[in-house]
C-alpha cells in the first residue's frame, strides 16, 4: 500500500515556492541582508554613520513594495504583474508624511530629516527601476 497523500503536498511546496519567486529576487535578498546585517550590528552597539542613520529608510520601500508585489502576484496568479508607478509614489508619500512629518510631532523620539525622505525617494526609484519587473517575458 503506498501513501498519496505525500505528493500532493510535494507539489502544492513547489506550486508555492514557483509563486513566490517574487521573494527570491537578488536584489530584494540582498536588500534584506544589508537591513538585516544593520540591525544587528546595532544591537551589538555598533553605529556607523550615515549606515546607521539612512540605510533602513533606504531599504524600507524596495523591501515593503516588493512584499506588496508578491503579495499582488500570488492574489492575481500572474508573474507577469508589477506595481504601478502611483503605487511607488503613493508608498513614498505616505512613509514622508507618516515617518518625517506625523510621528516627530506626536514622539520626541523621533526627528523629522530631510535626508530621510532623499533616502525613501532613492529606495522608491530603486525599486521601480529594478525590482518591480516582471518575472517571466509574456508569449506572444
Amino acid at each position: 500500500m503506498t501513501d498519496t497523500t505525500a505528493a500532493p503536498t510535494v507539489t502544492l511546496r513547489k506550486a508555492l515556492l514557483y509563486k513566490m519567486r517574487t521573494l527570491c529576487q537578488p536584489l530584494f535578498l540582498l536588500c534584506f541582508i544589508l537591513a538585516l546585517a544593520n540591525q544587528l550590528l546595532e544591537l551589538a552597539g555598533v553605529y556607523i554613520w550615515p549606515l546607521h542613520t539612512h540605510l533602513d529608510d533606504l531599504l524600507v520601500l524596495p523591501l515593503t513594495l516588493t512584499i506588496a508585489l508578491a503579495a499582488e502576484r500570488l492574489y492575481f496568479d500572474t508573474p507577469y504583474f508589477t506595481l504601478p508607478l502611483g503605487y511607488t509614489l503613493l508608498a513614498l508619500l505616505l512613509f514622508c508624511v507618516v515617518f518625517e512629518g506625523v510621528l516627530p510631532l506626536l514622539h520626541t523620539m523621533y526627528t523629522a530629516d530631510y535626508w530621510d525622505i532623499l533616502a525613501y525617494a532613492a529606495g522608491a526609484l530603486f525599486f521601480h527601476t529594478s525590482i518591480n519587473k516582471p518575472l517571466e517575458q509574456k508569449q506572444a
